[in-house]
């Protein structure tokens, strides 16, 4: 008697069970296909390098395109000649030179490409 309401339960379980759905699956065939999930790729298209202060480098996902992104990192940590370098990479300007280049055109090297041609 006990076996057959053990078999009964069972039997009850998997019914039930076969007609709950688990997964909701979305219409986008990528590899973001599960609402409640992690995306399931060993590599991520688009990953980009950060740097930490102490100069470690790890690779993140980010939404824009970007080189490299560096942390932040505490200015009262360092030593004075750090601070100084700091400075002066901080405050570099650029000189800027304005150039004048004079263009020469003479319009008697291109006469024979206006005129008209003559036929005979």
């Amino acid at each position: 008697m006990l076996e057959f309401l053990r078999s009964m339960a069972s039997i009850r379980v998997t019914a039930l069970l076969s007609t709950i759905k688990f997964f909701h699956r979305s219409d986008r065939c990528n590899a973001h296909y599960t609402t409640i999930s992690r995306i399931k790729r060993a590599k991520y298209i688009r990953q980009y390098y950060l740097l930490h202060p102490d100069g470690s480098t790890i690779r993140i996902r980010t939404s824009e395109p970007l080189d490299l992104i560096q942390m932040p990192f505490n200015v009262d940590t360092l030593t004075d000649e750090e601070r100084r370098f700091l400075e002066i990479k901080r405050h570099k300007t650029k000189k800027l030179t304005k150039r004048r280049e004079t263009v020469k055109f003479n319009a008697d090297e291109y006469i024979d490409l206006w005129r008209k041609s003559l036929k005979t």
